[in-house]
């Protein structure tokens, strides 16, 4: 029987980022990825024409809010500490462009 540290609820984006964002402040965790489908990250690969569509061009929260009407007012804490020019980063750390 193998046990886990962790285990993440969700084989989309947010899954993947948070796995991998722990694997990185804690490589000692022992960390899975539960996904009920068959296939993980299937949203991100028909999303944006192929690519995940994670970075608009707009820089300031209460603005890119704004582009998500079921989620405006949840959504401006989060922004504020985790931003589009962070996501750009994120993925510039590891060779995505």
């Amino acid at each position: 029987m193998v046990h886990y540290d962790v285990l993440v609820v969700g084989g989309g984006a947010a899954g993947f980022f948070t796995a991998i964002n722990l694997a990185n402040f804690n490589p000692e965790l022992k960390i899975a990825i539960l996904e009920r489908g068959k296939t993980v990250l299937s949203k991100v690969k028909i999303s944006g024409g192929g690519r995940c569509n994670v970075t608009h061009a707009e820089f300031i929260p209460k603005d890119l809010t704004r582009n998500y009407p079921r989620g405006e007012k949840e959504l401006l804490g989060p922004f504020h500490h985790f931003m589009t020019g962070d996501t750009i980063g994120w993925f510039a750390e590891r060779g995505v462009e």
